[in-house]
């Protein structure tokens, strides 16, 4: 399953009514001729993305635009898939020609953001996120890769209160309590950043990273013997995670054992 590519409401293509989008729906009756809709086929892009069949679903997103090149929606869906493929100057400028066409397609902003962060740009990326946060303020995925931008600056105050912001809008997502630790373990709040990790390894047990970053916020906090038992759990799941092995070993000899 992709993280984060399409959101719900765009699956179901059934925005609020005040978000409704002329382009997201082209069938109507023009001197009663029936005028082809891509309703259809953008929905089925959406569930291909979500169902990491990406090339299938960038087939269908190019159908549209070949078919009509002013809806706006197909080209946000392009950019979604482009993103994922890891070709993210080919997916900027798919989310430009989205925000051309409709500025006010709030994930597509997003989208931008996460391309422009893969491309090296973390202050373009947050020229992105926040006009999407103008548009909606409960966007938890904006709030989130803001805040992993603004950690990219080392902005760890900043990044810290957009990770909780996301945090408040949707608590159970691990991934978002994993890297609010690891921001709290760069900054040494390691109470804090136990804490966090373990939040998200209640909702996700199987990250070996988080135990494995749980173990060294643990060794910091001088905790060894309970270090030592997260980060055996983390070697559990992934045996090859060397540096998991190396903090193993030196825990051990902490330990003499």
């Amino acid at each position: 399953m992709t993280m984060i590519a399409a959101p719900p409401e765009l699956l179901r293509l059934q925005p609020k009514p005040e978000r409704r989008r002329s382009g997201r729906k082209v069938a109507q009756l023009q001197n009663n001729e029936f005028v082809v809709s891509f309703e259809d086929w953008i929905r089925e892009g959406f569930h291909l993305l979500e169902g990491d069949r990406f090339e299938e679903a960038l087939t269908l997103f190019d159908g549209v635009i070949e078919a009509d090149a002013r809806v706006a929606i197909a080209w946000m869906g392009k950019g979604f898939v482009l993103n994922e493929l890891q070709r993210h100057e080919e997916a900027i400028d798919a989310f430009e020609q989205a925000l051309h066409l409709d500025k006010t397609l709030y994930y597509a902003w997003v989208g931008l953001g996460r391309a422009r962060e893969a491309k090296g740009s973390p202050e373009l990326a947050l020229s992105a996120y926040d006009p999407a946060l103008e548009i909606d303020t409960e966007i938890v995925w904006a709030w989130y890769y803001r805040g992993l931008s603004l950690m990219t600056l080392e902005e760890y105050e900043a990044a810290l209160a957009s990770l909780d912001e996301a945090l408040r809008l949707s608590p159970q997502w691990a991934s978002i309590w994993h890297c609010r630790g690891w921001l709290l373990g760069t900054i040494e709040e390691y109470e804090g950043a136990i804490a966090s990790f373990d939040q998200a390894l209640a909702l996700d047990s199987s990250d070996p990273w988080t135990w494995y970053y749980r173990g060294l916020s643990l060794a910091f906090a001088g905790e060894t013997q309970t270090a030592l038992e997260s980060v055996s759990q983390a070697l559990r799941i992934k045996p090859s995670l060397s540096r998991a092995q190396d903090l193993f070993e030196q825990l051990q000899s902490l330990l003499g054992e």
